[in-house]
């Protein structure tokens, strides 16, 4: 009789095969939540890193015409005159490719350097010590130099990159740059930095770049379908906080913006918001 009771009471504390199941689907739904919520939680910490990046970034842009005679630092040109040192204290000639990016001129003015621009995942690939050269290539974010503070050479064979009244060939009125605090018909709108997305032949994963090319230019190929395996796709812009892309306007302003609102030229061009339109591209027109 005790016997039969023993059993009977061991047969009440096992699981049987349908509980065993119910608790392992309980514990794979309780799993999933968990990853989900960790990967918003690190989502939203590198959207808000970038953020900070980006506020930083525009904040110390709006004040680059005290140093460079009245007018916004340009994204791409040799600076005469000017000293640029790396992270270990050693110049970068001011006519090489480093220092010809917005990247190394940027970051003497920095809080934290040079890594302030490289945020979330790619700062792994600042940490792999990569060349001066390559640092001034890859930041998380890129700037639209052709529209803002210019991306030029000053020579004859790139003219097209030569803005106003400093240009060998009068292509362009005066208003397709903003090039001086004052010019830009809607600052608030106009983008100067955003994410941007590029691949590395020495570094396995994504990187940003220091150029954003516009949804129309007169000198870059237009933006296609986008595809996060092909960079150019949308002229280096990068979707990665959840379908939108960080930016900073002229005013200052910082905000996430999706690939429609992405696509209005008037976000990037000053004759496009002069002119309110958003598919403008009637680079001549006075």
């Amino acid at each position: 009789m005790k016997t039969n009771l023993y059993r009977s009471q061991k047969a009440r504390h096992g699981m049987t095969l349908i509980e065993l199941l119910a608790a392992i689907s309980i514990v794979g739904v309780l799993s999933g939540i968990v990853i989900t919520v960790s990967n918003q939680v690190r989502e939203s910490a590198t959207t808000t890193e970038e953020t900070s990046a980006a506020r930083q970034a525009i904040t110390t842009y709006l004040l680059t015409p005290m140093d460079y005679d009245g007018y916004f630092m340009p994204g791409y040109k040799s600076v005469m005159g000017k000293t640029f040192l790396d992270d270990n204290g050693h110049r970068i000639p001011n006519a090489a490719e480093d220092g010809k990016r917005f990247p190394w001129r940027l970051a003497q003015f920095l809080e934290g350097g040079l890594s302030a621009l490289y945020v979330g995942s790619h700062q792994e690939f600042y940490d792999n010590d990569p060349s001066t050269y390559e640092l001034s290539l890859y930041p998380s974010l890129g700037m639209n130099s052709l529209f803002v503070g210019g991306h030029y050479d000053g020579t004859r064979s790139s003219p097209g990159y030569e803005p106003g009244p400093r240009s060998n060939n009068q292509k362009y009125p005066r208003d397709f740059w903003v090039l001086q605090p004052g010019d830009a018909h809607a600052p608030s709108k106009l983008i100067v930095f955003v994410s941007t997305h590029s691949v590395s032949d020495s570094f396995a994963g994504g990187v940003g770049f220091f150029r954003a090319n516009p949804p129309k230019s007169p000198l870059q190929p237009n933006w296609g379908s986008y595809n996060e395996d092909i960079p150019a796709s949308l002229g280096n812009v990068h979707l990665r906080h959840q379908g939108k892309a960080t930016v900073a306007n002229l005013d200052g302003s910082v905000e996430l913006l999706n690939e429609e609102e992405l696509r209005d030229m008037r976000r990037w061009s000053n004759q496009a918001a002069k002119y309110n339109d958003p598919d403008f591209s009637n680079w001549s027109r006075q």
